[in-house]
């Protein structure tokens, strides 16, 4: 259980709050999935200034993950190397550590096919809606993710069609509508698309109201990215990559679709936030929010504190009043 006067002290100025879709955030920086996959730090992470948390990715089924090592460090390139292949133990195990818990600040949840090999497209949407047949009855969750995008699994090599597809992707939302959505849903999008297939998805996306936003984006598969250090990417292992090598793609398409949608969507911004600055260009790019994982690793948690400190500094030093007025100002 958090202290409540350790919590009080870590409220933060109130310049980072933000009323989005009748959700309350103190703050824009939250936990992003692929850190909580099985809902043990959720009295936690408010303790170290999380504004909201994301548990997960999470899976109908329990899946033991891809074979390790599943994690590794290349500290140069500011990355980790990523290939859990959606080990969970089951949405079943989840979701009772989730009625357990003491919710303090947003807390969302990440969704993805159990990964296993499908018969085709429509029994793994299928995987999917009956994890969400679950979550959808939980109290304690405030907002989903829709994870289309990880890079380390096996449960779509053998499909003509994928979630990655206006194809593929029209047929799992068209089969969630059947919800009755009351809380925001984001979908987790690939980092390595072109503007133009990533558009292409969105503009799917638009089709559904219920469809809040976006988590821009997911982990980095090429490794000749300029961001790695070339011998660190060389001896790296079976996996993908998070952190800075993710950093400008991520902005890039951040921008490009605030740029056609303005408010119609909220966009998260996701990869390489190490500090207040990497932060603020996700915002100004057109990101409502920001997540982060890689950083802390790195630097340790007091950091979510230092990063609000210093994005409360550049908001206020640009004259704004409150962060909201800053989403979208490189392009205003």
């Amino acid at each position: 259980m958090i202290n409540n006067n350790k919590q009080k002290n870590m409220d933060i100025n109130p310049i980072l709050s933000q009323k989005i879709k009748e959700l309350s955030f103190k703050n824009p920086i939250g936990l992003a999935a692929g850190f909580d996959y099985d809902a043990n730090l959720i009295n936690i992470s408010p303790s170290i200034g999380f504004g909201y948390h994301t548990i997960g990715t999470v899976t109908y089924l329990p899946y033991g993950g891809n074979p390790k090592p599943m994690l590794g460090r290349l500290p140069k390139s500011k990355s980790l190397l990523v290939n859990k292949g959606f080990k969970s133990m089951g949405i079943e195990s989840v979701l009772r550590r989730v009625i357990k818990s003491q919710k303090i600040i947003p807390l969302g949840i990440s969704i993805g096919a159990t990964n296993k090999i499908y018969e085709n497209i429509h029994s793994m949407a299928n995987d999917i809606v009956s994890s969400f047949e679950r979550v959808t009855k939980i109290d304690n969750l405030d907002y989903y993710e829709i994870n289309i995008s990880c890079p380390n699994l096996i449960n779509s090599n053998s499909l003509a069609i994928t979630f990655d597809s206006p194809q593929g992707l029209s047929i799992l939302l068209e089969k969630l509508s059947i919800f009755n959505f009351y809380h925001p849903v984001f979908i987790k999008m690939y980092l390595e698309k072109t503007i133009e297939d990533t558009l292409a998805l969105v503009e799917v996306a638009s089709k559904y109201s219920w469809i809040t936003g976006f988590i821009f984006s997911n982990l980095v598969k090429d490794r000749t990215n300029p961001a790695f250090d070339k011998k660190e990417i060389e001896n790296a292992g079976k996996g993908n990559f998070s952190g800075k090598p993710t950093e400008k793609q991520s902005n890039i398409l951040v921008a490009e679709v605030y740029k056609k949608y303005k408010k119609r969507f909220v966009i998260i911004g996701c990869g390489g936030v190490f500090n207040g600055i990497d932060a603020y260009e996700k915002i100004k790019n057109g990101a409502t929010l920001v997540q982060m994982i890689t950083g802390m690793i790195y630097q340790g948690p007091q950091v979510i504190g230092e990063i609000n400190k210093e994005l409360a500094q550049l908001i206020k030093k640009d004259g704004y009043k409150n962060i909201s007025e800053a989403i979208g100002a490189n392009f205003k």
